[in-house]
């Protein structure tokens, strides 16, 4: 029993390999799975070309859900974690840092704004199906760890599909606190989902927000 947070991406291969690692351990199919990503881009190029309207950042800033915000940079770094039964790892005596209670994974297809983001509607279905399945009640959510790219396109889809998944069941406003890794340490591309993973798993352990930059 504890705090809730939530974790949440609109594209992230990492989570997907976290969600794919908890199905083995339900299913038996192993009774400890590592999942993780990596984003190293070699050979290292520095700058880009800034253009009106596309995702890369004009001040070579992200500020996830500002109104001054123009996009994200791009970073470099990989995570990894370890996933095991809660039961066998309280067993045997493993440090638990958090428990995944419930997790979801969908593709809205043809429903995608762009190639490059999300519906609204894809979005509110899978927070209904990951919350549904974590037996959690979002008016008991106090932080949700989000995709939070900075773009203009990207952050509002996001917002929207939250307060509507939130206000379908709860009337409560203003209790739950919203955060991106990206604004610490830029868009991490395949590792950007395991990353905000972390920094949540770590907010719980020490039951503190992290800033948002």
């Amino acid at each position: 029993k504890g705090p809730s947070i939530t974790i949440q991406s609109a594209s992230s291969t990492s989570l997907v390999a976290v969600h794919s690692a908890c199905q083995a351990l339900i299913n038996r199919d192993c009774d400890m799975a590592l999942a993780g990503g990596v984003s190293i881009h070699l050979p290292e190029i520095s700058g880009y070309l800034y253009q009106e309207g596309g995702t890369v950042s004009r001040d070579g800033h992200c500020r996830a859900f500002d109104a001054a915000s123009t996009g994200f940079v791009s970073g470099h770094g990989c995570g990894v974690v370890v996933l095991k039964p809660l039961s066998a790892a309280l067993a045997d005596r493993d440090h638990v840092y958090a428990v995944i209670k419930g997790a979801a994974c969908n593709n809205d297809g043809s429903h995608k704004v762009s190639f490059m983001a999300p519906s609204v509607d894809g979005q509110v279905q899978l927070y209904n199906l990951a919350y549904d399945k974590a037996g959690v009640d979002p008016a008991t959510v106090s932080y949700v760890e989000c995709h939070g790219t900075g773009t203009a396109l990207g952050d509002p889809i996001e917002i929207t599909a939250l307060s509507q998944a939130f206000a379908a069941r709860t009337d409560r406003k203003g209790f739950c606190a919203i955060g991106s890794i990206k604004t610490n340490i830029g868009h991490l591309d395949t590792a950007a989902g395991i990353c905000g993973l972390i920094k949540a798993v770590l907010a719980l352990h020490h039951r503190t927000l992290p800033p948002c930059l």
